[in-house]
């Protein structure tokens, strides 16, 4: 028997436009700052195996089930067709056409105290989080390395934007998913 790939996957949106920040100006001075907002953005899905490796595509399309779906074939592309994925409680993941994609039925399983979704196919399991525990989920690691990256970076357009994603997702230090899944530091 071929042994599973573990995969957590979460999702990540930047708007196009500036982060207004309080700052220190000289008593008397009125300093203006020109900021801009959008609705122009880009949300990226991301994934990080036990491997230690990394999968990341976006679009600029509002998620939906569609897209849940094309992740999951494309993660089973790059990783390999035993996929065992976790995945949030977001509309776009958590739907029946994802469920049927999979296999076609979800059931409930008791993990320790709590109960937890999952959907079981013949070459991929998906395991949806608990509800409200983000801290379970490896990648928002991941998206805590990209915040601090676009910290002080203007994004005047959204191919601005889709520059620094490349940029930014290139210096990612891909977190341990177990230390994330099990609450203990596994180093």
């Amino acid at each position: 028997m071929s042994e599973k790939t573990v995969a957590v996957v979460d999702q990540f949106t930047k708007r196009v436009g500036t982060v207004q920040r309080n700052g220190w100006y000289p008593i008397g001075s009125n300093p203006t700052i020109e900021v801009s907002t959008s609705w122009k953005s880009v949300t990226v899905l991301g994934a990080v195996t036990d491997d230690g490796d990394s999968f990341f595509c976006w679009t600029e399309e509002n998620l939906n089930g569609d897209h849940g779906i094309r992740l999951l074939e494309a993660l089973k592309e790059r990783f390999g067709e035993e996929l065992v994925v976790f995945l949030d409680r977001a509309t776009y993941f958590y739907t029946k056409d994802l469920w049927e994609h999979v296999s076609g039925t979800r059931e409930t399983e008791t993990v320790g105290d709590s109960s937890v979704s999952c959907v079981r196919g013949d070459e991929v399991e998906v395991w949806y989080f608990p509800p409200k525990l983000p801290e379970l989920n490896a990648v928002e690691g991941c998206w805590d390395q990209l915040l601090e990256w676009f910290k002080y970076r203007l994004v005047p357009d959204i191919s601005t934007l889709k520059d620094y994603l490349r940029r930014g997702l290139a210096t990612i230090d891909e977190p341990n998913i177990w230390t994330y899944l099990t609450g203990k530091d596994l180093s």
